[in-house]
């Protein structure tokens, strides 16, 4: 007669765990503070630097570079952020005087290099520039008109002159292109 085979799949762990040795109650062991820790220095520029590692491991993710305005208050000029963790700055933003982003920088490949830069002009996106292949030059750069796309223009050669353009409307779609045939910098084939 066979044993039916959910009588085995619930006695056997029973079985295995009186079988078993009864573990030794074990001392805790230190747990490191959760939330995340600041160190503050001064650099040689007079900033105040502030490291923060996030969450407790000893790899920094932030860094705010700020001036001293008043002995109460400090202004924020710069953050550098390591998204990886690979202690490389990822991502750099630059303020004004009035504490508003002027500039992004970003290694969207974690390769070490800038590929892709926005700046700001009053609070919104006025220009990007992409390195869309990771050689070092950056080949495309999109201008923007109330935080809205309205031109592109692309290297698509490699030649550092844009050769290539792209009009936009304020949906997004493009209402009319142009591109460079010799070589010279200039359009010389428009379609709308």
């Amino acid at each position: 007669m066979r044993t039916p085979r959910f009588l085995v799949l619930v006695a056997f762990p029973m079985l295995l765990a009186a079988r078993t040795p009864k573990a030794t109650p074990s001392v805790p062991e230190q747990v490191a503070p959760t939330g995340p820790t600041k160190t503050s220095t001064t650099t040689a520029e007079g900033l105040v630097e502030v490291k923060v590692d996030l969450n407790n491991d000893g790899v920094v993710e932030i860094t705010n570079y700020y001036r001293q305005t008043t002995p109460d208050n400090r202004l924020l000029l710069r953050k550098d952020m390591d998204l990886n963790r690979d202690g490389r700055v990822d991502i750099s933003s630059t303020f004004n005087e009035a504490g508003r982003l002027v500039q992004e920088q970003m290694d969207s490949d974690f390769d070490g290099k800038i590929d892709w830069i926005d700046e700001y002009g009053d609070g919104r996106r006025t220009v990007t520039k992409v390195d869309t292949d990771f050689n070092g030059t950056f080949d495309m750069v999109k201008y923007f008109e109330n935080g809205i796309v309205r031109r592109k223009e692309r290297d698509t050669n490699a030649d550092g002159k844009v050769d290539f353009w792209e009009y936009l409307d304020e949906r997004g779609n493009v209402i009319q292109t142009g591109q460079d045939i010799d070589g010279d910098g200039k359009m010389d084939v428009r379609q709308e």
